[in-house]
């Protein structure tokens, strides 16, 4: 795999790096950046703007420890801790997928368009990550330092990725939502459109009777599908929380869209597949069971979902 060195496209060499005090916009993420790649805009915040080089700086963040990852859009967000794993590509660089566990990755990175470093104060103290945006503004993938990571580490990879100066600018983009992928195939035959609020009501019945899950959240860019075997269901400010060990779903309490039902196939057995959908039948959350718990999914989508 072809890596940039260190400092590269006029950066300078690793004796002559930039060298900032420690309380540089009271930040440790600070250290050794340019002035120019500083915001400091949004109170209790600070932003590091990085090089649009993905392919390296993925690869590098498996050297930062354990994080989460994590792929949000308006309706959902799926939270997965664990290193940052390994990306395959395609040939052409413009895809890729990763694999970690009962867990994956699939990116397309013709939607990205930038990402930022970030040291963020808030009520439980401070949180460091990153934030990769996409080609409409929106911030779909988020990668948050977790217990364990070593921050000494996560500067240093700061300041490699740092922007250069030299990065072309990216046009703004006219925001044309209708034409946005996420996962969106065509229905399957005996597809029904329902009310989104029984995705709340099996959700929760699953949970209660310990039905593990497979999840998929996807955005503009990004895919990330987990197994989630879910032991706690909480509500938190408009969102439904489904936590389990290293995994953590929310799903906004009150969707305005709709839950799309539709009979699949899993391993040549029949299975119900929930999505929740908007008007556009943009796919924002996939939901179903795997093959050892396929009868008691079943069992719970008729009764709670085609009876009603």
């Amino acid at each position: 795999m072809k890596h940039h060195s260190r400092w590269r496209h006029g950066l300078p060499s690793c004796g002559q790096r930039p060298v900032r005090p420690r309380n540089r916009a009271n930040s440790l993420l600070t250290e050794g950046v340019f002035d120019t790649n500083i915001d400091t805009s949004r109170e209790g915040r600070v932003a590091v703007a990085l090089w649009r080089e993905w392919r390296a700086m993925l690869h590098d963040l498996q050297k930062v420890g354990p994080v989460w990852s994590i792929v949000r859009n308006e309706r959902s967000v799926l939270a997965v801790q664990g290193n940052y794993p390994e990306l395959t590509f395609s040939a052409d660089e413009r895809t890729a997928r990763a694999v970690r566990g009962d867990s994956s990755l699939l990116y397309q990175f013709d939607a990205w368009r930038q990402a930022v470093a970030c040291d963020t104060r808030c009520c439980c103290g401070r949180v460091y990550g990153v934030e990769f945006g996409n080609r409409y503004g929106d911030i779909f993938h988020k990668v948050c330092l977790a217990k364990g990571t070593e921050l000494s580490a996560f500067i240093d990879w700061t300041q490699v990725h740092q922007a250069t100066g030299l990065e072309l600018p990216i046009a703004a983009e006219v925001e044309n939502r209708e034409g946005r992928s996420l996962f969106n195939p065509l229905p399957a035959p005996g597809t029904l459109l329902l009310p989104a609020h029984l995705l709340r009501t099996v959700l929760i019945c699953a949970t209660e009777r310990e039905i593990p899950l497979e999840v998929a959240v996807s955005a503009e860019g990004l895919t990330q599908t987990a197994r989630m075997e879910i032991t706690r269901a909480s509500e938190s400010h408009g969102w439904l929380v489904f936590s389990s060990q290293n995994r953590s779903l929310y799903v906004e309490s009150e969707p305005a869209e709709w839950l799309r039902v539709e009979p699949g196939m899993l391993e040549g057995e029949s299975i119900w597949m929930l999505s929740l959908v908007d008007e556009e039948g943009r796919c924002h959350l996939r939901v179903h069971t795997g093959l050892d718990t396929l009868d008691a999914w079943n069992r719970l989508v008729q009764e709670r979902v085609l009876v009603t």
